[in-house]
C-alpha cells in the first residue's frame, strides 16, 4: 500500500472516530439561555413621604363658583429699606423641603427655621424669577406632617384661612377671597404678577396692626389645601394678597404633587384649632432671617 493511500486511510480513521464521539457527548447550543445575571444592587433608600398635616373622615367637598378671569385690584408694592434680621413663615410640602415668600429670603446672609420647637439652619434657597415665591430645604428630616398642594382655583366669596406668626405670634387669620389683583413692585423694571385678593374677616387670637411675620405662610381652602402663599397685607383696606401656588410649583421637584383636596374641614368656626395644629405639628415653621450672618435665633425664641 503506497504512502498516499495509507494517509487517506489515517484521515478517514479519525474523521470516524471524532464523529463517534460527536455522537456520544451532547453538545449545548452557545445560543442558548445563559446564566442569569446577578441581581442589581439594591438603590439607596428612599425617604418615606410625609404624612398629610390633617385628615378626617368626612372631609369638606371643595368649593364651587366662579374664578375672575381679569384683575380688579391694583397694587403698587414699594420696596422697604432693610434694617435688620427678620421673619417669616414657611410650610412644608415634602420632606426637608419647605414654601415660603421669596422677600422673606431675599436679604438673608444665613436663614433658620424653626420646627417642632428645633432650630436648624436652611441648607439650600431657590427663589423665582418672577413671582414671590421661594423653595427651600433643611438639612435634617424631622416626620412633620406636608401640606397638600392644589392647582383649583379660588372662587368669588369663598373661605380661606391664613396660618403663620405674624410679628412673631403664632396665629391664623380667617378671609374671603374678593378677586384678582396686578402687582406692581416698585422697582424699576420689574415684571408685574398676578395674586389672589382676600378680605380679612377675623384674626385668632385677636389681634390689630400689621400681619408682617405671615409672609410665606399657606393661605387653604375649607378642605385644608394649599391655593397660595401669602404675601401682603394691606392694614388700612384690610386685605390679605396671596401668589398662587403654581408658582411654587415651578420650582418644586415631581414628587411634589397636586391634590384634589386636604382631607379636611375648615370653617370659621375651627379654623384656629387647625392653625395651631399644623403649627406644633412642624408642618407650618417659622423662619428666622439673619441679614448679616451674625445673628442666630435664641433657642427659646
Amino acid at each position: 500500500m503506497s504512502d498516499t493511500l495509507k494517509r487517506l486511510v489515517l484521515w478517514l480513521a479519525i474523521v470516524g472516530a471524532l464523529y463517534g464521539i460527536a455522537k456520544l457527548v451532547e453538545v449545548k447550543d452557545l445560543d442558548g439561555p445563559r446564566r442569569p445575571l446577578p441581581p442589581a444592587s439594591p438603590s439607596q433608600p428612599q425617604m418615606p413621604p410625609a404624612p398629610p398635616a390633617w385628615s378626617n373622615s368626612v372631609p369638606s367637598r371643595p368649593p364651587v363658583g366662579r374664578t375672575p378671569e381679569q384683575p380688579t385690584f391694583d397694587i403698587l408694592v414699594q420696596e422697604a429699606a432693610v434694617q435688620g434680621d427678620s421673619i417669616g413663615t414657611g410650610f412644608q410640602v415634602a420632606p426637608q423641603i419647605w414654601v415660603t415668600a421669596k422677600h422673606v429670603m431675599e436679604s438673608c446672609t444665613r436663614s433658620y427655621i424653626r420646627v417642632q420647637g428645633k432650630w436648624q439652619e436652611i441648607q439650600s434657597v431657590r427663589m423665582h424669577e418672577i413671582a414671590d415665591v421661594a423653595v427651600i430645604t433643611s438639612p435634617l428630616p424631622d416626620g412633620a406632617p406636608r401640606v397638600s398642594l392644589t392647582d383649583r382655583l379660588p372662587v368669588m366669596d369663598q373661605d380661606g384661612f391664613h396660618y403663620g406668626f405674624p410679628q412673631g405670634i403664632p396665629s391664623s387669620v380667617y378671609s374671603r377671597f374678593v378677586g384678582m389683583a396686578r402687582i406692581r413692585p416698585g422697582r424699576p423694571g420689574t415684571p408685574i404678577v398676578r395674586g389672589w385678593v382676600w378680605a380679612e374677616q377675623e384674626r385668632t387670637p385677636p389681634s390689630t396692626g400689621t400681619l408682617g411675620g405671615i409672609s410665606g405662610g399657606p393661605q387653604v381652602d375649607r378642605t385644608g389645601a394649599v391655593q397660595g402663599i401669602t404675601v401682603l397685607h394691606s392694614e388700612r383696606a384690610g386685605r390679605v394678597t396671596t401668589t398662587p401656588v403654581q408658582r411654587a410649583k415651578e420650582l418644586l421637584p415631581p414628587q411634589v404633587t397636586y391634590a384634589a383636596a386636604g382631607g379636611t374641614t375648615i370653617d370659621p368656626e375651627n379654623y384656629a384649632r387647625h392653625g395651631s395644629r399644623v403649627r406644633e405639628s412642624g408642618a407650618v415653621a417659622l423662619i428666622f432671617c439673619s441679614l448679616k450672618g451674625k445673628t442666630r435665633p435664641r433657642s427659646g425664641a
